[in-house]
């Protein structure tokens, strides 16, 4: 299979002929306006279905287990999504499938791929790390917070990554025309998002590295959505089960051990890239048809 060398994500929204330095601010702006309408529509549906409204001050209060909880701590995250890509339909500088890629939109294969690889590289070892730490509180998920959660925590995940690495890096990568200065821009907007003690912040920091890295390596969002969803579903789903807490005080010892998986994984995407070729199949060109759709 041949080599792809011209499809590189960070850089890639500069392939089309609309696309303008400040449209992403037009795409900001209407992404706001839309982002407020839906939350709006969140806190109506919870107060409705759950009878109750949901604050917190911070994760050290952050409730994901009830069903409340974790219907509006999720959900309040997945509007991202239509929010972000309503607003890139209506200013039209580039297709929605280059948020997600730079291969021809989202590939569940590579998703499905690299969330197994994920899973024996990542998720096992984080998972056992947990057990082996045992029980620190008693069981707080509620079985309709649970399913909920089980529902909403991929969505919310993959949020995050189209915002981060399929908007902010992609954005400030084409602003500058070189990837480092995107990487390094989504980083501190990833770790300022997370209220976190110091040490946390770096551990999110070097997630957020890391996460971007995978997006450029694989060329799309699909593989770091994976390791996302796996450390979001593992950490908070092990302390709904008592075994730990999600709290902003962290320590070094699990951020450390997480972080260190998580650069392995790293290590095998590359593997994947440069040996296995997982990431050279282009799934459709969205760049010849949209152009011509937009020529003047």
């Amino acid at each position: 299979m041949k080599r792809v060398t011209e499809r590189d994500f960070a850089i890639y929204p500069l392939k089309f002929k609309t696309y303008r330095w400040f449209k992403p601010l037009m795409v900001c702006l209407m992404y706001i306006v839309f982002f407020f309408i839906f939350l709006s529509i969140v806190y109506l549906i919870t107060s409705i279905a759950f009878h109750t409204t949901v604050t917190t001050t911070g994760y050290d209060d952050l409730d994901f287990y009830s069903a409340a909880g974790a219907f509006f701590n999720c959900a309040t995250r997945v509007i991202v999504i239509p929010a972000l890509l309503l607003a890139a339909m209506i200013v039209k500088d580039r297709p929605i499938s280059s948020y997600f890629s730079s291969m021809g939109g989202w590939r569940w294969r590579t998703f499905l791929k690299t969330f197994a690889a994920g899973f024996v590289i990542f998720g096992i070892p984080i998972i056992l790390w947990f057990l082996q730490h045992g029980k620190v509180e008693d069981v707080r998920f509620t079985l309709g917070g649970f399913f909920l959660f089980i529902l909403l925590i991929p969505l919310q995940s993959v949020s995050e990554e189209l915002m981060d690495r399929g908007f902010i890096m992609q954005t400030v990568s084409s602003w500058f025309k070189l990837p480092v200065a995107g990487l390094i821009v989504q980083t501190i907007v990833f770790a300022s998002s997370h209220p976190y003690n110091l040490i946390g912040i770096i551990y999110i920091a070097i997630s957020g590295v890391i996460y971007g890295l995978i997006c450029i390596y694989t060329r799309g969002i699909e593989a770091s959505s994976a390791l996302h969803i796996l450390n979001n579903t593992i950490e908070i789903c092990m302390a709904g089960f008592g075994y730990g807490s999600i709290t902003a005080e962290q320590t070094i010892s699990q951020p450390l051990f997480n972080v260190i998986f998580k650069c392995l994984f790293l290590v095998f995407i590359i593997y994947a890239d440069k040996k296995l070729r997982w990431f050279d199949k282009v799934q459709y060109d969205d760049v010849e048809p949209f152009n011509a759709k937009h020529a003047p």
